[in-house]
């Protein structure tokens, strides 16, 4: 029998129709105290219990809480001793590490304001973030990170000092001071025994109103935009992921981050939720993700799509490579994964023995498999930050992993819908709205979903006009198309700024028809293509397996596959032709945002040659010849 609502969907008097609610929780709440507050509570508390782990030489290596906390003095006492005051805005430009997060302490502690900026970013970009955020101190991971910094440095007159992680940063004027982590800390302690309690003064000078981090949106839909957020609505971000999964702060779970930090999901995740969880993070580089997750077993994850489709990837090719009998039993437990998985998200109970044999196969086989990946002990997966294929998530959970969906935005932090009330829920959802009444969402009568909350961010960074556009009395508006079902669960169409319509006046939302095709493991990327034209093409980006098939193999296995998606959609929704992408899409071109987001017309414009290929040129060339014949060449 299917859940039922415990309070239906309302209409307000601006056409838009709330997301229903189901329940209220009251424990939950923001505390009077800074991040930075609540580490030295929680050092004075739990000294010796693990914070966080770093992952060196195949191994995890720990650091308790009260190691954590001298650590963060260490480096803001450094920081003061450098001239950083309260207020300041203070750039890292790193790869996750355990530094990225001790520095961002520590700018905490002094009542500044940590800016994550994308390690992959061009000279450019550093410049673009650094000028905006108006940053007067960077932390630069390596000579290629430092040599960016000061490649721009003449031209951000508010820059005063660079800290190097893993080298003393060089290229600079006299203006601005260069020293190395090492010697940072080494400042910090000399400053601490001639003023022992300069620290602790600093910390509690702290309010939980500042601003506590600075963020940049991805950029997508224009140029990024910095968002902040204070000690309270981080917070309040934190609490809403724990009421996703209160277990995180009940019992230790483990987690390996190896995401940019600089993107707001893997900070909120691996440098905020920490200091008021149960959750121990290990730290290491995506070159060492694989390793990492094998060595520590993690019990949580917290990854976008994409990662999880690799990942699937990695355990499908480790299938491949075991031998015959084992490949047998993996076909024979499939087949009871899928029914069991089928009751499951019927909300029906599996009769006791396929429940019995869908455990020996969980035993025997699923786990040993997600064992050579290091997801054997995941209690709870989660997957943000971008539309994930139901195709993958009803794999991962046939495998007997409970993948669920979270919703959030970079103006939210945390997450504003989730999958919480329930384990190995349907694919295809973002969620329902959380257990406490103060986590709102609304539906638009234009389709748009909207959010209330606690965690809403406090504005963009020094433009009141795109603050003012993103809201709606009080709502913040995401530009994404939903459809909510009769229970209250949300389901995501497309994007608002990015619906098409064709020459005909048909409406089209083109994020459904690329992220079905993208289910197949033949297609990396799809831009579906339609504005102002007669009927929809897709621009296609191979996976690196199909690149290796001859062109006609692989045209055929493409045409195969959009005919068969063809086959599920409407006949104004269908594609008609297609084109491979001659390379990868690109950042430094422009195509695609630091965090792997298309920007659809970035793409358009590289590739116009392949769209006008794809559409009837003899039509449209006779309009043109006709009208030249007519009356000239028209100007």
């Amino acid at each position: 029998m299917k859940r039922q609502n415990t309070r239906a969907a309302t209409s307000s008097s601006t056409g838009c129709a709330e997301v229903p609610v189901l329940g209220t929780l009251t424990e939950f709440d923001a505390v009077n105290r800074t991040f930075a507050q609540m580490l030295c509570d929680r050092a004075e508390r739990e000294p010796d219990v693990i914070a966080y782990c770093s992952w060196r030489n195949g191994a995890a290596h720990p650091t308790t809480w009260s190691e954590y906390l001298e650590q963060v003095r260490e480096v803001a006492l450094g920081l003061h001793d450098l001239g950083a005051v309260p207020g300041d805005r203070v750039a890292i430009v790193s790869s996750t590490r355990h530094e990225w997060v001790v520095a961002a302490l520590a700018i905490l502690s002094l009542g500044g304001v940590p800016v994550g900026v994308y390690p992959t970013s061009s000279a450019a970009e550093v410049k673009q973030a650094l000028e905006s955020s108006e940053a007067t101190v960077v932390f630069a991971e390596n000579v290629a990170d430092v040599a960016k910094v000061a490649a721009v440095s003449a031209e951000l007159p508010r820059l005063r000092a660079t800290i190097g992680f893993d080298t003393k940063p060089q290229g600079f004027s006299d203006s601005v001071r260069a020293v190395h982590w090492g010697e940072l800390r080494h400042r910090g302690r000399s400053r601490g025994v001639t003023e022992p309690e300069l620290f602790a003064t600093l910390v509690e000078e702290g309010d939980i109103d500042q601003p506590a981090a600075l963020f940049y949106t991805s950029g997508s839909t224009g140029a990024p935009k910095g968002v902040i957020h204070t000690h309270r609505t981080l917070q309040y971000s934190v609490l809403a992921f724990v009421m996703s999964y209160p277990e995180v702060g009940r019992i230790r779970h483990d987690l390996v981050a190896f995401l940019g930090l600089s993107h707001v999901a893997p900070a909120l995740i691996g440098v905020f939720t920490p200091i008021m969880t149960r959750l121990v993070i290990t730290y290491c580089t995506m070159d060492q993700r694989l390793d990492a997750l094998v060595g520590v077993r993690p019990t949580a994850v917290l990854w976008p799509p994409r990662m999880h489709e690799k990942l699937a990837g990695e355990v499908l090719q480790q299938l491949s490579e075991s031998g015959a009998a084992f490949r047998l039993r993996y076909a024979i437990a499939m087949r009871i994964a899928r029914k069991v998985s089928e009751m499951r998200w019927r909300d029906q109970d599996a009769r006791w023995y396929f429940n019995y044999l869908y455990n020996v196969c969980l035993r025997r086989v699923f786990l040993p498999l997600r064992a050579k990946v290091g997801m054997d002990r995941i209690r709870v997966a989660w997957t943000a930050s971008g539309s994930m294929s139901p195709e993958v998530t009803a794999l991962w959970q046939m495998w007997g992993l409970d993948l669920r969906e979270l919703y959030g935005t970079t103006e939210t932090c945390g997450s504003v819908l989730a999958q919480w009330d329930r384990a190995f829920p349907p694919p295809g959802t973002i969620g329902k709205t959380m257990p406490d009444p103060r986590w709102k969402a609304r539906v638009s009568g234009e389709g748009e979903l909207q959010l209330r909350s606690p965690c809403l961010f406090s504005g963009y960074l020094d433009d009141s006009e795109a603050t003012a556009a993103a809201m709606d009395h009080g709502w913040y508006r995401t530009g994404d198309l939903v459809e909510v079902d009769s229970d209250g669960e949300v389901r995501i169409i497309g994007r608002i700024k990015d619906v098409l319509k064709t020459s005909g006046g048909k409406t089209v939302s083109p994020q459904p028809i690329e992220l079905r095709l993208k289910a197949s493991p033949l297609i990396d990327e799809a831009i579906v293509v339609g504005e102002g034209r007669k009927y929809l093409t897709v621009l296609v980006g191979v996976s690196a397996e199909t690149r290796t098939l001859l062109t006609a193999d692989r045209d055929a296995a493409l045409a195969t596959w959009i005919d068969e998606v063809n086959s599920e959609l409407s006949r104004p929704l269908q594609l008609k032709k297609f084109r491979v992408l001659p390379r990868p899409l690109s950042a430094a071109d422009g195509e695609l945002t630091l965090k792997g987001t298309i920007r659809r017309s970035a793409i358009l414009a590289s590739f116009h040659d392949l769209v006008d290929e794809m559409y009837d040129a003899g039509e449209q060339g006779e309009i043109a010849r006709q009208a030249r014949f007519a009356g000239g060449d028209l100007k």
